[in-house]
């Protein structure tokens, strides 16, 4: 009886080995024709086969969760649906990676997903990303590919942007060796253009933060990469051409920046040998070099081509678009003195605003729609996996003849599977609640923007007019408080575009290094500049400095602490001039005063700003620090600037409060560590 038990088991264990055996090969197989059929759906562009193969192959399993999101993401991106694309890449990267199929799709995940949000501005989530993802591929000894550069490059990128100067060069210094190990190992000619797009990113990121010295050091790396390339069998003329057109381009921005004008203008020329270069990608690509070195003419010559180029890459007219394309095109026609265009494009960016703010507002619905029924599917594909699951469960329960055991499991999983339902749900709701009340504010921040910018495009729309009048003549003074009126609302054009980039700070809560040691009255002399609270024809302006302060040296944040002060004086500047149309409890025939007084006191510098303006209500003093928040909406203003400046302070370690015992206006206290 005991020997006829044990051969019993022994035939039963025998034929689940083979019944798992079999399995797993048909699996294989089945995995093979899926990724066959996802690359021919990829080589032919084909986003909404991708999308299709990817839902029904991952609901029948063929096709593993982190396969299925990279390639959901990859189709999003194409038919330009970042949020799509965001979302099912942070849900590729959160998978677990067991095989080296998986480290492929995760590491180009991650890195799609790490340049998406570069270009979004939002550095601090790049990193965030980043970060693990370089610690995972590493420990797995998965570093020979351009991905894992890529992600070194994007991650020095946003460290530039953060201003993290030695991290930055650092991680580009590992990429630079990995791209040329990589293409060392296998010259393939798609590692060749993919280290030159990494490279490009670098050398653009420098020029964009004006560190032109290690921008044209980078262009020697750009010259040695192509010259590889350019020997490559399969490299095309025409690719070739276009990226020596760019490196002589970057050699002109970086030597203009340098003040080696002579030098960069034979860059520039060798640039315009090329035939890229009168394309019309070339030539608003040249314009950087041209802004740079302003030559307004012919920047404003090049830009002609800019709406037939928006209109062949159908671009929309984003908020993006507008600061990177439309406003440099308005500078360099007012900078070329071509009155004209100038108010075209002023009303150009007006009507973009207004399409751009709807736009926004339309997509942002759209694909939060589809995410919301994205997560019903998921949550469908989720119960129809337990259902599979308990189906094969069964199937092995009568093959072992374990029912009792089998049917126990089955009640654990089945309660853990609805447990972590519950909390998908609960945390849907949360993070549905939060996009709402985002979105909402997002949406008042754009419109408050959108009128704040009508106000200087109308004044300059009418001088203009004033000044192109034939028969007109206007004696020197007049003409130049035009030029004065005309520059001062240009300015605070591109302040008001620089605020709504400036916005993703207003919650940032990384460290700011802290290396430059500086004098307190460097501190509050840069920003009595910024501010330019010192020419306010309304008020008095007083600095006062004790002699503690005047003879300490603190070590901290030079750029941060400037623009956090720069950001209390302008809010003194602004609400001592009374608003127009509002008469306030304050004299109007009174001289309206800003003080700012610095003191040293138990390790701490302390810059106070006191003025005579309409003041803070004591319930009120934690709120101004909000996001959007405006007590007194007759007055200009964004509503984020004490909130980036609280942010500013308490990055470099100090903080800053409204003393609510000062009567006669507002007294901010911005306090820095010594």
């Amino acid at each position: 009886m005991i020997e006829f038990r044990k051969t019993t088991i022994i035939f039963w264990l025998l034929t689940a080995i083979l019944f798992v055996s079999c399995k797993e090969h048909r699996a294989t197989h089945q995995h093979l024709a899926v990724d066959s059929l996802m690359n021919a759906a990829y080589q032919a562009r084909d986003y909404d086969s991708i999308l299709s193969l990817a839902n029904s192959h991952q609901q029948e399993g063929t096709l593993s969760e982190l396969k299925a999101c990279y390639w959901r993401g990859y189709a999003y991106s194409r038919m330009r649906k970042v949020k799509m694309a965001e979302m099912e890449w942070k849900n590729a990267i959160s998978q677990k990676v067991s095989k080296t199929d998986d480290l492929d799709y995760y590491a180009q995940a991650a890195n799609r997903l790490v340049g998406l949000l570069y270009l979004k501005a939002d550095y601090e989530e790049a990193m965030r990303v980043a970060l693990p993802a370089i610690k995972l591929l590493k420990e797995k000894d998965y570093t020979m590919n351009n991905d894992y550069s890529n992600l070194l490059t994007f991650m020095g990128s946003c460290q530039l942007k953060l201003n993290l100067l030695d991290e930055a060069a650092n991680n580009f210094s590992i990429a630079w060796q990995y791209y040329l190990q990589v293409t060392e190992a296998d010259p393939a000619i798609a590692n060749y253009t993919s280290a030159i797009v990494g490279i490009v990113t670098i050398v653009d990121a420098y020029i964009q933060t004006a560190h032109y010295h290690e921008a044209y050091e980078w262009t020697s790396h750009f010259d040695n990469m192509l010259q590889q390339c350019r020997q490559h069998p399969k490299a095309r003329e025409e690719y070739i051409d276009k990226q020596w057109a760019r490196l002589c381009l970057y050699r002109a921005c970086a030597l203009e920046g340098l003040g080696q004008k002579a030098e960069a203008a034979k860059a520039y020329l060798a640039a315009l040998q090329t035939n890229y270069a009168k394309t019309g990608d070339g030539k608003i690509e040249a314009t950087n070099y041209l802004m740079i070195a302003e030559r307004w003419r012919e920047a404003a010559d090049n830009f002609q081509i800019m709406d037939v180029q928006l209109f062949n890459y159908d671009v929309k007219m984003s908020l993006e678009t507008i600061h990177s394309y439309l406003l440099p095109k308005y500078l360099a026609n007012a900078g070329a003195h071509r009155t004209d265009t100038t108010i075209a494009v002023g009303i150009q960016i007006c009507h973009a605003l207004d399409s751009a703010i709807i736009w926004q507002k339309q997509d942002d619905a759209a694909e939060l729609a589809t995410i919301y029924e994205t997560q019903q599917k998921e949550t469908e594909l989720m119960e129809q996996r337990a259902t599979m699951s308990d189906q094969r469960l069964w199937m092995v329960i009568i093959i072992l003849g374990l029912v009792i055991l089998a049917f126990g499991l089955f009640v654990f999983f089945r309660h853990r599977a609805a447990m972590r339902l519950e909390a998908a749900y609960h945390d849907l709701e949360i993070a549905n609640a939060r996009a709402e009340e985002s979105s909402r504010m997002k949406s008042d921040f754009i419109q408050q923007i959108s009128h704040e910018i009508r106000t200087p495009l109308n004044i300059l729309s009418g001088f203009t007019q004033v000044l192109t009048m034939p028969d007109m003549k206007y004696d020197d003074a007049t003409l130049e408080d035009f030029k004065w009126q005309i520059t001062e609302n240009t300015d605070r054009i591109t302040s008001l575009v620089n605020k709504m980039l400036e916005l993703s700070e207003a919650k940032n809560n990384t460290v700011i290094e802290r290396t430059d040691k500086v004098s307190p009255v460097q501190i509050a002399t840069e920003a009595v500049s910024t501010s330019n609270i010192a020419n306010a024809s309304h008020l008095t302006f007083d600095m006062q400095v004790s002699p503690e302060a005047e003879q300490t040296i603190i070590q901290t944040n030079l750029s941060a602490a400037v623009r956090a002060l720069s950001q209390l004086l302008d809010n003194a500047r602004k609400f001592t001039a009374p608003a127009e149309g509002h008469q306030h409890k304050t004299s109007a025939d009174r001289q309206q005063k800003v003080v700012l007084r610095i003191s040293a006191s138990s390790g701490r510098l302390f810059f106070s700003v006191e003025d005579t303006g309409i003041g803070v209500p004591y319930k009120e003093a934690e709120r101004i620090f909000e996001e959007f928040v405006q007590l007194d909406e007759y007055y200009d203003g964004t509503g984020i600037g004490l909130t980036v400046a609280r942010s500013l302070a308490r990055r470099i370690g100090g903080n800053i409060v409204v003393d609510t015992a000062y009567i006669g206006g507002s007294r901010f206290v911005m306090t820095v560590p010594c």
